[in-house]
């Protein structure tokens, strides 16, 4: 693999995220294997550009003017189960995860079903709904780093707090990961993820582009509620909205910019510090160049 496999240049990185906003990426390279995305990573270090790796494109709010180095979509998606042990790679989506469990008579895993993007977002992340997360359910993850080092961490060596780890601001990229259920019945793991899902259609604005959760729920309090008690439902900025159905999302209403939904989120803080005396922090990621 060669600098000319990093395939496009100044692909605008919009239609490959939820919100359907972002810049260029200098280099944008599509993997759909292990081997090719560790051979992506080494010929990245090779040429000493910096690599991000992108997922289901959820949780992210990519800067207008794109992001600097390799950008790879991972579109690696493997799956095994064995006991109560499921086994997926980073690129495999969650809600994948969740049915490949379900149909195995595995329970536990099916708030997954609703958590949009991947297992290596996750792991990143800590993703979590309905009451459970990442946390709570992984073995351990194989890491790799951009010298091409692999090695395999424990859940508790991965600094879990809420909606974090300690992987978050790395180069570190998660490889594949293993999550424990409870061995169960197939039939109650496919009616949770069907009502984890209808109440997930009711609740959230899920028909316009959005990020999911853009602030972290405060402790003992929900974001939304906040946000909705100071009266910024509907309040826009440009193309930005904050969602009537949801307080706690940002909608793309009508071609909004990063810097849009910026500067949204920025007035969202600024009036819940003023009403409620809260620091909202973000859950979206800020990426790339800003």
């Amino acid at each position: 693999m060669t600098m000319t496999a990093f395939g496009a240049r100044g692909e605008s990185l919009a239609p490959h995220t939820s919100l359907r906003i972002g810049g260029p990426a200098d280099f944008f390279l599509r993997v759909a294997t292990e081997k090719d995305l560790l051979d992506a990573i080494q010929v990245a270090r090779e040429n000493e550009l910096s690599v991000f790796v992108l997922g289901g494109g959820t949780n992210l709010l990519v800067a207008d003017r794109g992001i600097r180095g390799v950008v790879l979509q991972n579109g690696w998606r493997e799956s095994s189960v064995d006991g109560d042990i499921v086994t997926a790679s980073s690129g495999t989506e969650l809600a994948h995860v969740a049915a490949v469990a379900a149909r195995s008579g595995v329970e536990g895993l099916e708030w997954m079903a609703t958590v949009p993007g991947t297992v290596g977002g996750a792991v990143h992340g800590n993703a979590g709904a309905f009451g459970g997360e990442t946390a709570d359910v992984l073995v351990d993850a194989e890491l790799v780093d951009m010298n091409g080092d692999t090695w395999t961490a424990r859940v508790d060596e991965l600094g879990y707090s809420y909606r974090t780890s300690s992987l978050q601001g790395t180069p570190i990229v998660c490889v594949r990961a293993r999550f424990r259920g409870r061995t169960g019945a197939r039939a109650n793991a496919v009616k949770r993820i069907k009502e984890m899902a209808n109440e997930r259609i009711k609740k959230q604005p899920l028909a316009q582009p959005n990020t999911g959760s853009i602030f972290r729920n405060p402790p003992g309090d929900h974001a939304g509620r906040l946000i909705e008690a100071a009266g910024l439902k509907g309040k826009a900025i440009g193309g930005a909205m904050v969602s009537p159905k949801h307080a706690n999302f940002i909608v793309n209403a009508n071609d909004a910019t990063a810097d849009d939904v910026r500067a949204l989120m920025a007035l969202v803080q600024g009036e819940v510090a003023k009403k409620f005396n809260v620091k909202l922090v973000p859950e979206v990621e800020l990426v790339g160049d800003w």
